[in-house]
This record gives structure tokens, sequence and C-alpha cells, in this order.
């Protein structure tokens, strides 16, 4: 015969069990969702950066022709070219946004590099928006000049450097990239 101890005992198993199972379910669905949320967002922003408008920007920033970030600023700079700066400071927000929003891991980096390291890499090196973005800073008043990313003369970034400057998202977003596609190869 079963005693009535053994019984509250069972009893008290299965409670703990089913409490156990609901909190695991829960953990799991509130994942699932985050990470839905997280390729939602993503992939708002890329069908924003797909747009036929977006594409027309990029072409045109493309035709643009610099020998140097001097030149560059004679010709697309804010105070000559306003109608150019906002273009390119435009298409260099839409990277500082989706920077930002990795560094607070917001967005999977995974599906970033699958979606965005080409292009981002083409708008950093190609379009040359990652010495334009160093050379600016350089430019920007002494009292930010404290706070910015330390570049060697060939734009590379240190080590020690601190990054609280206008567009460090896109700092950010591409460096990291470099790095995540160092330690996960295509070819693996």
């Amino acid at each position: 015969m079963v005693d009535l101890a053994m019984l509250q005992m069972v009893r008290d198993l299965v409670a703990i069990f089913g409490v156990i199972a609901g909190l695991s379910y829960y953990v799991m669905t509130v994942r699932n969702q985050n990470k839905a949320r997280q390729a939602q967002l993503l992939m708002n922003l890329y069908e924003s950066y797909r747009s036929t408008e977006s594409r027309r920007q990029s072409l045109e920033i493309q035709s643009w022709e610099w020998k140097d970030p001097n030149e560059f600023f004679e010709k697309y700079g804010q105070e000559v070219n306003p109608d150019a700066w906002a273009l390119w400071e435009a298409k260099t927000s839409f990277f500082n946004g989706i920077g930002i929003l990795l560094k607070r891991n917001l967005i999977d980096i995974e599906l970033l590099d699958e979606l965005l390291t080409s292009s981002v890499n083409r708008h950093w090196n190609i379009l040359g928006m990652g010495i334009i973005l160093a050379e600016w800073r350089k430019r920007l008043p002494e009292r930010m000049q404290d706070q910015e990313w330390k570049y060697d003369s060939d734009y590379s970034l240190q080590e020690d450097s601190i990054m609280i400057t206008p567009f460090h998202g896109f700092d950010y977003l591409y460096h990291s990239l470099i790095e995540y596609r160092k330690n996960h190869p295509l070819n693996k």
C-alpha cells in the first residue's frame, strides 16, 4: 500500500517539474522572440539600404572623384557643397546606426555579416568613408578632438583608442565585422 507521505512527495515533484518545464518554455519563447525581433529589425534596415534611392545615393558617391581627403573636403565638404555633404552624411549615418545597434547587442553579428559585410567594406574602403571620417575628426573643434578614436598616419586604428565621436558606430561596425570574419571564415 502507498502511504500518504509518498503520495505527497510525488505530488510535490510533479508540481516542481511542471514549474521547471513552464519556466524553460517561457525562456525559450522569449529567446526566440528576441531573435525574431533582431532579424525583423535588420531586414527593415536592409530593405531601406537596398532601396532604389539608397542605391542611387551610393552610385552618386561612387562617381565623385578625389585623390585625398583634402580634395574631398574642397569638393564635397559641408561648407562648399552642402548637398553632397548631406548625401555623404546620410549614407554614413545609416552604417553608424547599425554599428550602434550592434554595439548594444540589438542586432546579431552573424546575420549582419551575411547581409552587409561586403557593403560595409565597400563604403568604408572603396568609397573612402573610413579615410574621410578620420580626416573629418581631425578637423573637429578642439573640444571634441580629445574624445576621438586615435588613428595612425595611415588611418589605422590604434589599440588604446576611445570611441565617443560622431559616427563611432560606423567604426565599431566595420571593425567588428572584420574581427568576426577573421574568426569565422566563409570557407569553413
